[in-house]
């Protein structure tokens, strides 16, 4: 499931606990939400991607380990009467994780292992995302492929406090 290989880099980014550093606005531990997702072809042009009225999100990390949520905003079914359509939309829009990471902060990468997730078939496979940290804001980006296309995703997240 391409989408839940972007939610699960955004979960999985924290420098705080891998360098030990105490929790704080320098660090990435505690938790974040969703802002936006970019992503752009190799050319570098805008292409639009996901629900049309986007995300919502939270991330949370801690000790070492991260777990995230991510959902299409605009869902209005209820469980009791939601329709196979709406449900695999839902689905497809979707992704939760949880799992170990490896930060590198002189590459500014992170090593993320999904121990858990949505889809199955990404459990125990390791993926590598590129971070950075201004503030508040996180921004997470790296490569994934959206019907066939070759693209670089950018999240980008803010504290919450």
């Amino acid at each position: 499931m391409i989408r839940a290989k972007i939610a699960l880099a955004v979960a999985a980014i924290t420098i705080g606990a891998a360098s030990g550093a105490s929790t704080g606005h320098d660090t990435l531990e505690g938790v974040w939400r969703f802002q936006e997702e970019v992503d752009r072809r190799v050319d570098g042009s805008l292409v639009t991607t996901g629900p049309a009225d986007g995300y919502d999100g939270i991330l949370i990390f801690t000790n070492g380990y991260m777990s995230s949520t991510l959902v299409p905003k605009g869902r209005t079914w209820a469980r009791d009467t939601v329709s196979a359509a709406a449900l695999r939309e839902t689905f497809e829009g979707s992704s939760a994780h949880a799992g170990r990471y490896e930060v590198d902060p002189v590459s500014h990468t992170i090593k993320i292992e999904s121990i858990i997730s949505l889809d199955p078939g990404e459990e125990g496979k390791w993926f590598t995302v590129h971070y950075s940290l201004e503030n508040d804001s996180l921004s997470i980006s790296g490569p994934w492929t959206y019907h066939g296309e070759e693209l670089t995703f950018t999240l980008r997240l803010t504290r919450v406090e």
